[in-house]
């Protein structure tokens, strides 16, 4: 993604001009939507950006207000960092070693300190495998839909 300066760089004087008279739009926009300044600014500023230089040279845009053509542009931005996001985190199972067996008081951190069992291996063999989903090993809150069968068995 090209930074702020290059951006910058492909606006004309009138476009940038533009661009600080119509800035509080992009402080409404997140206000708004109560996202935070500091970390949302970035996400929106380039859409914002390309949506002034996209204004000005297009004819066809000026039917509409300005502050139209930049939400949908910042609004697009927002959903598109968002589905990078979700995309990252797709397919993601958490295990947690707080979760407790079903058939058992073990929860998976008792599996694991217990030297009987050679927790290690299954897990880094599991691991290693070319899977599409991801695992995450995490000292948190038991969540339900964790996919610990195999280890319920090694603890049996």
């Amino acid at each position: 993604m090209k930074d702020k300066t290059e951006q910058r760089r492909m606006l004309t004087e009138k476009q940038e001009q533009f661009l600080a008279e119509h800035h509080y739009l992009v402080e409404d926009f997140l206000k708004y939507r109560g996202l935070p300044m500091d970390e949302f600014y970035d996400v929106v500023i380039f859409r914002f950006m390309r949506a002034v230089k996209q204004y000005d040279e297009r004819d066809d845009l000026k039917q509409y207000k300005f502050s139209t053509i930049a939400n949908n542009a910042m609004r697009w931005a927002l959903a598109s960092h968002f589905g990078e996001e979700r995309s990252r985190n797709e397919g993601v199972q958490i295990l947690s070693l707080d979760y407790q067996f079903n058939d058992s008081s073990l929860t998976l951190g008792d599996v694991i300190a217990d030297e009987r069992v050679d927790i290690c291996g299954s897990v880094c063999k599991k691991l290693s495998r070319p899977v599409v989903k991801r695992r995450r090993l995490l000292h948190t809150t038991p969540y339900k839909n964790a996919c610990i069968g195999a280890f319920a068995k090694e603890a049996a």
